[in-house]
C-alpha cells in the first residue's frame, strides 16, 4: 500500500495517528491517492455502491466509511 502512496492503516485510530505523523503536503497527497484508488474500485465494482454509499449527494455515515476502509484494505492486499 505504501508503494501506491496510501497510508497502510487498518483502523480509524491508526489512520488518524499515521496521517498526523506526516507533513501537511504528504497528508494531502495520501488522501488524494486514497480517493483516486477508491473511485477506481467503485468504477470496476458498481454493484457494491449501496454497501458503501448513501443516496447520491448525501454524506456517508460512520458505518459506510468503516466498510469502505475495510474493503479498500482488502482490495489492496488482494492485489499484492
Amino acid at each position: 500500500m505504501i508503494e501506491a502512496g496510501v497510508v497502510p492503516a487498518f483502523t480509524g485510530h491508526d489512520l488518524v495517528s499515521m496521517l498526523k505523523s506526516l507533513p501537511h503536503s504528504e497528508q494531502k497527497r495520501a488522501k488524494r491517492k486514497f480517493r483516486k484508488q477508491w473511485r477506481k474500485i467503485m468504477k470496476n465494482e458498481p454493484h457494491t455502491t449501496d454497501i458503501f454509499m448513501k443516496a447520491k449527494g448525501e454524506a456517508p455515515e460512520k458505518h459506510h466509511k468503516r466498510n469502505r476502509a475495510c474493503f479498500f484494505v482488502a482490495r489492496m492486499l488482494d492485489s499484492n
